[in-house]
């Protein structure tokens, strides 16, 4: 399994604090190699999108968010990354989320 980070997730992820960007890419390593991720560090998200999940992470930076989803048989797809400002996911984000999948043909 191959992971693809869209061009815009990338820049995305350039602002990320350091060590968030390695806890990142390590639980993609585990999702690639197989692991399943689950609450905390995990949710899926089925009321925004079938396959949609949002990683969870927390530093001294604050808390951080990456959104992927897993198309079974060909790769894991990071679609947004982005500083958790609010409890709740806002509807632009969704939005965003759902073009994101529109684009890669889901």
């Amino acid at each position: 399994m191959d992971l693809v980070v869209l061009k815009q997730a990338k820049r995305e992820l350039r602002d990320a604090p350091r060590n968030i960007i390695s806890d990142v890419f390590s639980l993609f390593e585990e999702l690639m190699a197989g692991k399943k991720l689950a609450m905390p560090i995990s949710r899926p998200l089925p009321s925004i999108a079938k396959g949609l999940h949002e990683l969870r992470l927390s530093g001294s930076h604050g808390e951080y968010r990456v959104f992927y989803v897993i198309k079974v048989g060909d790769a894991i797809y990071v679609l947004h990354a982005a500083t958790k400002k609010r409890q709740e996911l806002n509807q632009r984000t969704a939005d965003l989320l759902k073009l994101r999948m529109r684009s890669i043909g889901l």
